[in-house]
């Protein structure tokens, strides 16, 4: 009998990735100089050097890193995607323009609207090393919008629409304060209840790109009967449940009055703080908040360029890098990329720790875009690190970009200095969905016609004309 050959021998993947820098972020937090990843199906099999994987491992489709780093997909843990098309039209002092606010044009949108919308975020995604977002419940069609992520192959969660039952709190909040909104989805504890678990028969299938979570939409606007629903129904299907709080100091102060203590003491009284909850912003905190949302195993999304856009540090001095020191976990969101990118939140949330003289490192800004942004959403067990048995969501940057020179620190480089124009190929859920710099799903120049033509409609609509000011 003749002897297998070396060749035969070696184990069969789908796709190796090799001759990079492989940030894993795995339990040890690895480097690897010149590493490699074996996917085979939709789940990472192996990770080592990549002399080891090409001895060992037989790929259909070898991609060569060229010397770029390899790293987990960034999570984005907070992105309203429908959001993004309003950027330069209400950018007026209150963010109001011809008497419309944010709220207004938030309520007006349309179904293709929203579809169009999450298509360009995810686009815009996939260019900043991203390939996931969690939408915190503020789109209207679910359906589009988990349609749009899944035309791109990006994933993403979603939870019922709106979940608030009070808005009292909502005066305090300027360009967030509509009727319009209110009438479109009507303030009521009855249609809350029932939209609470709306998003959970996603997870039916474990293998879809796009899940559901529990939401309230937070600040003070949901009733202690809405809360403590939304909190079981999460720990029963086994879920995130989270919430926007903390967002403003005027917000703040006006349930503080109502309330007589801090929202956080009172989240904590009624028995919805945990693991399994997740708080979005904190930008107002005390030191007895700080301590229960550590304490309690909450964990926190800081999207730091809003709070630079609210212009509030005077007011409320950042506290998220001193809640991290205390042991919680912190990741990091976009809000709404309106005066920015997708993929702003880790250089400001460095610098903002810098001025306030609690410094964090580049590696922690990674750890929060990926395995402390998977923990936020729950997934920590399937995403957020490069690891043998996790889903295969591998993005690829170059290496001959002006922004990765020197060279020297690749680490740095990932968390400071590589934008978008760094990131070659996007894997998700072991599917290359960008390759060069472009989707491979979709054409990207209709994508943005498409765009452009939505807003246009919409600006007719609501009778909006772009300032275009000097």
């Amino acid at each position: 009998m003749t002897a297998p050959t070396f060749e035969a021998q070696k184990r069969h993947c789908d796709i190796l990735v090799t001759n990079g820098f492989v940030v894993t972020v795995d339990r040890e937090r690895r480097t690897l100089e010149r590493g490699a990843v074996a996917i085979s199906g939709r789940r990472i099999v192996a990770v080592g050097p990549a002399a080891d994987l090409a001895e060992a491992w037989r790929a259909r489709d070898v991609l060569d890193a060229r010397g770029g780093t390899i790293h987990p997909g960034f999570i984005d843990a907070h992105n309203h995607v429908v959001h993004t098309t309003c950027r330069g039209l209400l950018d007026q002092p209150g963010g109001f323009a011809n008497g419309v606010c944010f709220a207004d044009w938030k309520a007006d949108v349309t179904s293709d609207d929203e579809y169009v919308a999450t298509q360009l975020a995810c686009l815009e995604m996939l260019r900043q090393g991203f390939t996931m977002f969690v939408e915190p419940g503020t789109a209207f069609d679910t359906a589009a919008v988990a349609a749009a992520a899944e035309s791109i192959g990006v994933r993403g969660m979603l939870a019922g629409c709106y979940i608030w039952d009070q808005i009292e709190v909502m005066r305090q909040f300027g360009p967030l304060d509509s009727a319009a909104l209110y009438n479109r989805v009507p303030p009521k504890l009855e249609r809350c209840l029932d939209r609470l678990g709306s998003e959970l028969h996603r997870n039916g299938d474990p293998d879809a790109l796009v899940r559901g979570y529990v939401s309230v939409y937070g600040l003070g606007t949901a009733s202690d009967t809405l809360l403590r629903a939304a909190k079981k129904l999460a720990d029963e299907s086994g879920v995130i449940f989270q919430q926007h709080e903390g967002y403003t100091p005027a917000g703040s102060r006006f349930e503080r009055e109502r309330l007589g203590k801090s929202r956080i003491q009172h989240l904590a009284e009624i028995g919805v703080l945990g693991h399994g909850s997740c708080l979005i912003h904190l930008n107002v905190m005390d030191d007895n908040d700080i301590a229960l949302v550590a304490q309690s195993g909450t964990r926190a999304v800081w999207c730091p360029a809003a709070y630079l856009q609210l212009g509030i540090a005077n007011d409320a001095p950042c506290r998220l890098p001193e809640l991290r020191e205390k042991g919680a976990s912190v990741a990091l969101g976009t809000d709404g990329a309106f005066n920015g990118t997708i993929g702003d939140a880790g250089h400001c949330a460095y610098l903002i720790a810098a001025s306030i003289k609690r410094p964090i490192t580049p590696a922690a800004v990674i750890e929060m875009q990926t395995i402390e942004a998977a923990r936020s959403a729950g997934l920590e067990h399937e995403i957020g690190s490069i690891e043998p048995g996790k889903r295969a969501d591998i993005v690829i940057r170059r290496a001959d970009s002006p922004e990765t020179f020197p060279g020297v620190n690749p680490v740095h480089q990932l968390s400071l200095t590589s934008r978008g124009g760094t990131v070659d190929t996007a894997i998700i859920d072991g599917r290359i969905v960008l390759r060069q710099g472009r989707s491979l799903l979709v054409d990207d120049d209709s994508v943005l016609a498409q765009v452009q033509a939505s807003v246009q409609r919409r600006m007719t609509r609501l009778g909006l004309t772009p300032s275009r000011y000097w």
